[in-house]
């Protein structure tokens, strides 16, 4: 062998090496895809799958000052869902127009009745919490499909012991450019 030319490695590569380098485009893919493309929304089996018996409360400080001056006309899904819950004179909401967004979600009980939906961010999507809203509709299963995004029109009415909305318009309606309340 001459000492003016010294060996050169070979060019071969190791499995280790390839796998490595096919690792690394790998990864890069999936974050330059996760860039690049728009986020998805949290489902609707995610509100399903989160709803319980009990009604999430959500601290919404104006709620209070809108439920005392009367004035309900700009309550969001989470306002009526805290006020169903908490009301101790659910009478003096018996008539109060409403105006509503949201997904269907199925009554766990009632078939008569479907849960108008949104989900509510309090810091992050990890903390994420389904607001409901029983709408009274018999003939809902025939005419919307869950998960479909629908916008209520009606009032608060009387159901057995508590409160529903009683649509007078139902509108399906696309998804919101931002889903969540906040």
């Amino acid at each position: 062998m001459d000492s003016a030319h010294p060996t050169r490695p070979s060019r071969a590569t190791s499995p280790a090496a390839a796998l490595s380098v096919l690792g690394g485009a790998l990864a890069s893919a999936v974050v330059v895809g996760a860039w690049l493309l728009p986020p998805t929304t949290l489902s609707v089996a995610l509100a399903i799958d989160r709803a319980s018996a009990s009604t999430a409360l959500f601290d919404r400080d104006d709620a209070v000052a809108l439920v005392s001056s009367g004035d309900t006309r700009h309550f969001g899904v989470p306002d009526w869902s805290t006020v169903f819950a908490t009301a101790t004179s659910p009478e003096d909401f018996v008539g109060d127009a409403v105006e509503l967004e949201g997904f269907v979600t199925p009554h766990p009980e009632d078939p008569g009745v479907f849960l108008l939906t949104r989900l509510v961010i309090t810091h992050c999507v990890i903390d994420a919490q389904p607001a409901t809203v029983p709408v009274a509709s018999e003939a809902w299963a025939s005419d919307i499909d869950v998960g479909q995004w629908v916008r209520i029109e009606g009032a608060v009415t009387p159901r057995d012991d508590s409160l529903a909305i009683r649509p007078t318009k139902i509108t399906p309606i696309d998804e919101p450019e931002d889903p969540y309340e906040y």
